[in-house]
């Protein structure tokens, strides 16, 4: 049975993390500022979960303990400021470079557990996350001659707004790393109970910032708010949540590398970009990764060292 759980939550941040991919596309369409995105995704996601929560009945006093609620509210704050950091640093610096900074969460997520537990990551699982940075690398193609090019501009000169646009996208990632941790630790409260308080804490944290006089004009662009609201925010995090409280730390980390994948595929058929071998490598490594932590694969390395280990005992 709990082989089943462990299956059913992989799939459910599986898929979650497919839906992340597509975010990009329907923040890109709706044609709005940062600051109305996020807004609206947490008011219409409010919508969602509310009605949700309350026709599944749980909405319930028990849920209302002040420990937990506190660390629900953070986690709300940590969220929110994940997603407003990370969409503001596409103002500063190019999609590519953002992803891969706002994707050394996975590495994060495991030091970060490793300091909390005082337990070391194995050998096979730091060989693993780098793979599959690597493998993420591969996929947004970095060029360092643009790097250098942003980053330093003038040989005498270096440009700030790349730099901060990086630390932007980097406590984006350390964030997002917070509401993971914050999440697996009210693992008791239902993951749709804990995403509503999370989204109308978000409401009330960006209410003074939207911009409600250069609301959407098109239809289409409502559309895009609503699906980032509706499907990308209420029901995606349901199911991401349920899976942060049953899945082990180091498997979160590698799903999580998932959405670039995601994200490059729907860039190729929404924009009609060119995907190349060596983007195709990188997807690769990174399924090879997530597999090798899924099945437990162990590297010939750690292996032995454990056999030496038992010869000792």
């Amino acid at each position: 049975m709990k082989h089943s759980h462990h299956t059913i939550s992989s799939l459910e941040l599986t898929f979650a993390m497919i839906l992340s991919g597509t975010i990009g596309y329907f923040v890109i369409s709706s044609g709005q500022v940062f600051w109305n995105v996020v807004f609206f995704r947490c008011a219409i996601g409010a919508m969602v979960l509310g009605g949700y929560a309350y026709f599944s009945g749980l909405i319930r006093a028990e849920f209302f303990q002040p420990r937990a609620l506190l660390l629900i509210v953070l986690g709300g704050i940590t969220l929110v400021g994940n997603w407003v950091l990370l969409f503001a640093s596409f103002n500063y610096i190019p999609f590519s470079i953002a992803t891969v900074a706002y994707h050394m969460q996975p590495l994060f997520l495991v030091l970060v557990s490793t300091l909390i537990t005082r337990e070391k990551p194995s050998i096979s699982l730091l060989v693993w996350l780098a793979l599959a940075f690597v493998g993420l690398v591969l996929i947004v193609e970095l060029n360092p001659h643009e790097l250098q090019e942003l980053f330093i501009g003038d040989l005498n000169r270096t440009d700030s707004s790349a730099l901060f646009g990086l630390l932007l996208a980097l406590g984006a990632a350390l964030l997002y790393t917070a509401t993971t941790l914050i999440t697996k630790k009210v693992s008791q409260v239902p993951s749709a109970f804990v995403a509503l308080v999370q989204v109308i804490v978000g409401i009330l944290m960006l209410l003074s910032f939207a911009d409600f006089d250069n609301l959407p004009t098109q239809t289409s662009q409502w559309l895009d708010l609503l699906i980032l609201g509706a499907i990308l925010t209420g029901f995606m995090y349901i199911i991401m949540y349920d899976s942060f409280q049953k899945l082990p730390t180091s498997l979160i980390a590698l799903l999580s590398f998932i959405y670039p994948i995601t994200a490059l595929f729907v860039d190729h058929f929404a924009f009609s970009t060119h995907i190349s071998v060596t983007q195709i490598l990188g997807v690769i490594m990174i399924l090879i990764a997530v597999s090798a932590v899924k099945f437990h694969w162990r590297l010939p390395l750690s292996a032995s060292k454990k056999s030496m280990r038992e010869k000792k005992l």
